[in-house]
């Protein structure tokens, strides 16, 4: 009994330890588009690419005729660790060249999607109802209601063995964003990113992992109420 008792304990053991939270890691794709323009003149008018990733903005440059951009670069990250701060999950680049034929005012969709592969499955998305304005030169050029408290609405998520939250834009470049408004100078190349924390917890597990542990158990209890029973016997006789 002494052998099968080492072993019961040993199953035990071995589902307490499966899957700790320090091992997850994290695989998801952040995925952005535009869509819907409306209210875009100027010319040339705005346009979006067929993938959705680029918006071309009203009026041309002096430079090899090229309208101002907004360019949404998809983030894709592979068993990424945990405990990670300021995690990059989406971006988009805005060059601001010095247009003509602009001083727009028009509005443009921007949805990003947040898609997690591993510790576990996880999805979601948000849309953002962009204003922009191209002003008349050389004010700088705003981008309106790309808003953080928007952005708060996506996540937090609880995969398993690891927290996503703290999503929230960064602005890198010449620009500035107050977390309402996002601004670009003319000339100006500005980054907005999405960024987000990873933060290791405690696993759930899975129902092989509850069924060892059941199983672990009920063996050292079955054990233990063996030995009582047999110690009793042994002091009647």
């Amino acid at each position: 009994m002494g052998k099968v008792f080492k072993i019961l304990t040993a199953g035990l053991l071995a589902a307490a330890v499966h899957s700790p939270a320090n091992a997850a890691l994290v695989s998801f794709t952040g995925d952005g588009n535009f869509s819907n323009v409306t209210n875009c003149g100027g010319g040339p008018s705005c346009s979006i690419t067929n993938n959705g990733n680029v918006l071309k903005m009203s009026g041309a440059s002096n430079y090899q005729n090229k309208p101002s951009t907004l360019t949404i670069t998809d983030i894709v990250g592979t068993n990424v660790p945990t405990d990670k701060n300021d995690y990059v999950i989406g971006k988009i680049t805005w060059v601001n060249l010095a247009t003509y034929n602009t001083d727009q005012n028009f509005n443009v969709n921007y949805t990003f999607s947040l898609n997690f592969t591993s510790p576990s499955n996880a999805f979601d998305s948000q849309l953002f109802n962009l204003n922009i304005q191209q002003t008349t030169n050389p004010s700088p050029d705003n981008v309106f209601n790309i808003t953080q408290a928007t952005l708060n609405n996506l996540g937090p998520f609880v995969l398993n063995g690891v927290k996503v939250s703290d999503i929230h834009f960064v602005e890198y470049g010449d620009g500035w964003y107050d977390g309402t408004k996002w601004v670009n100078p003319e000339g100006g190349t500005s980054t907005l990113k999405i960024v987000a924390d990873f933060t290791a917890v405690a696993a759930v597990p899975e129902p092989s992992t509850w069924a060892m542990m059941i199983l672990g158990f009920a063996g050292v209890g079955f054990m233990a109420y063996r030995r009582k029973r047999n110690g009793s016997a042994l002091t009647a006789a």
